[in-house]
């Protein structure tokens, strides 16, 4: 049976004068559970402490949305990245890749910055510890098991945003070019390099709605190092620009 955090174990805690050593020893206990349970991809553990963790964050005692006198959106940005940086390592020690774990946390770094309200900050950060957790974009052991399109769909997750040709791509996979591509393609019905801007196109319009970062500035980000390139496929997959996409969200 799982362990679920309760607030009232905590607030036993709490004297008339504040904070207790004790309440902040089982505070730090109920962050390394949730750790542990990014580390192990434990979604029903994170769960149950998404209920509780909002009214932690708001806790007179411990004062967090205050840190920044008369702004609570920059004490709660405050907060989040740093949570942002110990749930990556938590990911990283789980088997999300270096790489993945880097681009995630740059990029809800970005959005916590240019957020603009506790809603979004809220938005953003269950959002992190869904992706952190996602057990589905780490490393597999059980790479024998898997067809060469499964494992370069595995790799193109963990690797969408490097710029890596597909020759480089077939060599880490320990496979032919054409044969990667010929068999890609037979299975999914679309060229590998189209299934990988695809994925980068998902990516890029998160931070397209979420940041103030530049077209140029997504593009590279997410992998493609032209920014004209990236402009006219992401036209061709959503029917309108980078930028319609940007002001129709905002009407």
């Amino acid at each position: 049976m799982k362990q679920h955090w309760q607030v009232d174990i905590l607030n036993s805690h709490i004297n008339r004068n504040g904070l207790t050593p004790e309440y902040i020893e089982a505070l730090h206990r109920l962050r390394e559970k949730l750790l542990n349970g990014i580390q192990s991809g434990d979604r029903e553990l994170i769960a149950e402490f998404e209920k509780d963790i909002y009214q932690k964050f708001s806790d007179e005692q411990l004062n967090i949305f205050n840190r920044v006198p008369n702004n609570k959106v920059r004490s709660y940005k405050n907060i989040l990245l740093s949570h942002n940086t110990l749930y990556s390592y938590a990911a990283e020690k789980g088997g999300l890749s270096a790489w993945q774990c880097h681009f995630i946390s740059e990029k809800y770094a970005i959005m916590i910055e240019h957020a603009e309200t506790l809603s979004e900050l809220d938005k953003f950060h269950s959002n992190m510890l869904a992706e952190y957790s996602d057990l589905g974009i780490r490393k597999s052991n059980k790479s024998d098991k898997l067809t060469i399109v499964e494992i370069a769909e595995n790799y193109i997750e963990m690797h969408f945003s490097e710029d890596i040709s597909m020759e480089e791509m077939a060599g880490k996979l320990h496979v032919h070019p054409s044969h990667l591509m010929r068999a890609f393609k037979k299975e999914k019905g679309i060229t590998i390099s189209h299934y990988r801007n695809m994925r980068r196109i998902k990516e890029a319009k998160e931070l397209i709605l979420f940041s103030n970062l530049s077209m140029t500035e997504i593009a590279i980000m997410v992998g493609f190092s032209n920014p004209q390139y990236f402009s006219r496929f992401f036209k061709e997959i959503e029917g309108i620009t980078p930028v319609e996409f940007k002001k129709n969200r905002k009407k």
